[in-house]
């Protein structure tokens, strides 16, 4: 009797371990990684500022080329 109690209570150990060990697995592959997800939030800040730049850029341009359109006779 205390040998199949003994066992019982090592199978169910070991169970608990195994789920255990499952659930770590699990959790380091669906996990978000922060690294990553600030690597990826600088790229982006850096593509937005770029995109920034080149909106002011052409808007400039563009004040430029319509405001100096009638100086020519000037």
């Amino acid at each position: 009797m205390a040998v199949l109690s003994q066992e019982a209570v090592r199978l169910s150990q070991n169970s608990g371990s195994l789920r255990e060990a499952v659930e770590g697995r699990r959790q380091s592959v669906s996990a978000v990684s922060l690294d990553e997800e600030m690597t990826n939030m600088i790229q982006f800040q850096h593509a937005y500022n770029a995109s920034a730049r080149m909106i002011t850029l052409q808007d400039e341009m563009l004040d430029k080329i319509i405001n100096g359109m009638g100086t020519a006779g000037r």
